[in-house]
């Protein structure tokens, strides 16, 4: 306090040998928070006016909000800091009835009785910084990389955990901080540990293979085979923690061409169509299959609407990018790891690594019923009359009832059951506008009557 008085001493001394009032006035105002009066009474009514009036330019000082790498600049009122007007008044009322060192410099400077500097107090509006913040959260946030092991490159990637805001911890920071014109406040975060460590890798043997399964792709191979080996890249590595339930979706993560998949045949409305990342339902019917045979709880999975050629009726799994996923529970006590990989050009297989199997797993189904399918004829823009072209071939649609039974080393066996549902596959004619439906060959086995019309219209795909 002693060498800060002799400094305003000082200051007030240089200020009146050059004549500048104005200068030290314009450092008090921003070194110290206050506003400098010019000809004020010292009165409650006129003290109030002359506040409200320079309100406004003081609640649009400006601030800005410092996250990792971005930052925000706002007015001290979008942050919800506004000058509370009465209780700045009362305290330099009082100022003026006990004078303080400031008060005193004051008079060194100014004989002019009426005039009184202002200390500025804000009041904190909780509610517009929390809003503010929460709509900065984004620009702090990082995920954290989990640990896991690269099985082909023989590899161990460390975690490193992410960062998510601190609200509290921020808004306390704006709470406490400088009120001064440009004012910087950093916000707060805390870190987020990632899910898997490299302490709980440390205890999973990848030689004990708790099950395995391989499907096939050499009749569909092309674009599909593309997808299959991007989906097995992305899944390859991945540790499905003790009691975890793991998803198919997130993990694949989006199905788009910036992150290697392309177009391949998909099932949209009954009929194949070209879509992005055609193909990937076959590596999650693959790691379905292989989490049946390792005694996995299957959480969430749906079978495809019609019959797979890679999978036994039951084993399959579809999965649509941020709509249908498959979710698969670890039951057991310790980690385990996914190792997706090509051992030919087309075949794909999946182990799940890490101990070794509960028992002899085993997996049965039987049809509960059939149904029959229809032909559906559709005109084709660009056929003549009486041209015709079997697009898709038929087949019959099925309740499948699945049961999975593990024999333990100890002679005892636990069944499970669930139910697996495939629609009937339409036989699709394309043909030309006004042909006759009875020059088409006759409806194969199965196949219960036929959708069309006179003259059908063309059906949009």
């Amino acid at each position: 306090m002693r060498a800060l008085s002799a400094f305003l001493a000082g200051a007030a001394l240089a200020a009146a040998a050059f004549g500048g009032h104005a200068c030290l006035r314009a450092w008090l105002s921003q070194e110290l928070g206050i506003l400098v009066g010019s000809q004020v009474p010292p009165s409650p009514i006129a003290l109030l006016t002359w506040l409200a009036q320079r309100s406004g330019a003081v609640n649009a000082r400006r601030v800005t909000l410092l996250g990792n790498t971005d930052a925000l600049e706002l007015s001290f009122e979008e942050l919800g800091l506004t000058l509370d007007v009465e209780k700045s008044a009362r305290l330099a009322l009082a100022a003026a009835r006990a004078p303080t060192l400031l008060a005193r410099m004051r008079g060194v400077l100014d004989s002019s009785p009426d005039i009184l500097d202002v200390p500025l107090v804000f009041d904190f509006n909780a509610d517009a910084a929390r809003a503010r913040l929460a709509a900065f959260a984004g620009s702090v946030h990082r995920e954290p990389v989990d640990a896991r092991l690269d099985l082909a490159a023989h590899e161990r990637i460390l975690d490193r955990p992410g960062a998510e805001l601190d609200l509290a911890a921020s808004l306390l920071r704006i709470a406490e901080g400088e009120r001064e014109d440009g004012a910087v406040y950093e916000v707060s975060t805390r870190a987020v540990p990632a899910r898997v460590t490299a302490d709980m890798l440390r205890a999973v043997n990848v030689e004990r293979v708790l099950s395995s399964y391989e499907t096939d792709f050499a009749h569909h191979a092309g674009p599909r085979a593309v997808n299959i080996a991007t989906a097995a890249r992305y899944l390859n590595g991945a540790v499905i923690g003790p009691g975890e339930v793991f998803s198919f979706n997130k993990t694949v993560g989006a199905r788009t061409v910036e992150r290697g998949f392309t177009f391949a045949p998909v099932i949209v409305a009954d009929e194949l169509e070209p879509g992005v990342g055609g193909g990937v339902c076959q590596v999650a019917s693959t790691l379905h299959a292989a989490a049946v045979f390792g005694g996995f709880e299957v959480v969430q999975r749906r079978s495809h609407s019609r019959p797979s050629g890679y999978t036994p009726l039951g084993l399959d799994a579809t999965v649509v990018d941020g709509e249908l996923d498959l979710k698969l529970k670890n039951p057991f006590d310790s980690a385990l790891i996914v190792h997706a990989f090509l051992p030919t050009r087309t075949t794909l297989r999946i182990e799940l690594l890490g101990r070794e199997p509960p028992g002899r797993v085993e997996h049965f189904f039987e049809v509960k019923e059939k149904h029959e399918f229809v032909r559906r004829i559709v005109v084709e823009p660009g056929f003549e009359r009486n041209q015709s072209e079997r697009h898709q071939k038929g087949g019959w649609g099925y309740d499948v009832l699945s049961t999975v039974r593990i024999t333990y080393p100890n002679g005892q066996r636990r069944f499970r059951s669930y139910k697996s549902t495939y629609d009937p596959v339409p036989e699709v004619y394309w043909v030309g506008a006004g042909s006759d439906p009875g020059l088409l060959p006759p409806l194969p086995e199965g196949a219960e009557g036929v959708q069309t019309g006179p003259d059908p219209e063309p059906v949009p795909r």
